[in-house]
Parts: C-alpha cells; sequence; structure tokens
C-alpha cells in the first residue's frame, strides 16, 4: 500500500548556513528577482546592485524566524541589512537547495 500526501516538509537553514548558502549563489551568480520583486515592486527604486550590497554585507541578519510557503513548497527569509547609501533594506528570499539557487521575491 502506498501513501498519497506530501513530502515531509524539508528543515529551514540556520542563519550561518544560509549565510554559506547566499554566499556561494552570489559567487556563482545562481540567483535573481520574482517578478513581483523586480517589476511590481520597482517604484521602491532599490536596485540590483542594492541588493548585491545588502547580501554581501557581513552584518545583515534575519529579522524572524523563516516561513514555509506550502504552495511552493520552500522556505522564505526576512533578512535585514543595508542598501549602499547605508539606507535599512530588507530583503525577502526564497531558497532553492536543489538547484543552489536563491530569489529575492520582495524588498523594502
Amino acid at each position: 500500500m502506498s501513501s498519497f500526501g506530501k513530502a515531509p516538509r524539508p528543515p529551514s537553514m540556520g542563519d550561518q548556513q544560509l549565510r554559506e548558502f547566499v554566499r556561494a549563489a552570489r559567487k556563482r551568480g545562481y540567483y535573481g528577482e520574482s517578478f513581483h520583486s523586480e517589476v511590481e515592486r520597482a517604484h521602491r527604486n532599490i536596485s540590483p546592485d542594492d541588493i548585491a550590497h545588502g547580501l554581501d554585507s557581513p552584518d545583515w541578519f534575519l529579522c524572524k524566524d523563516p516561513d514555509f510557503d506550502d504552495e511552493h513548497e520552500s522556505w522564505e527569509y526576512l533578512i535585514q541589512t543595508v542598501d549602499i547609501e547605508g539606507d535599512e533594506l530588507h530583503l525577502k528570499i526564497t531558497i532553492d537547495e536543489k538547484n543552489k539557487r536563491f530569489e529575492v521575491i520582495s524588498k523594502w
């Protein structure tokens, strides 16, 4: 008899594991922005350079515990950092561990 249903939820990444994952993906260029972040939130005037600067900063931190997106079956992480000008920047990212990439899904 087989069991039908969703696979068990994978564990979220810890702070250090997430930092290493983001660093490695950035180094390889394995990241991008979702349509929501890049197009629908373009009015927020946050450039790809601001995002890169914020993620390259050693001082970024998780603002809250990760959220699991049941629809996309992935963890979402809210990072607080700073942009190029030193202004506070929040980035919500999702991780694709299988393909070793991440995507910025929102920014403010």
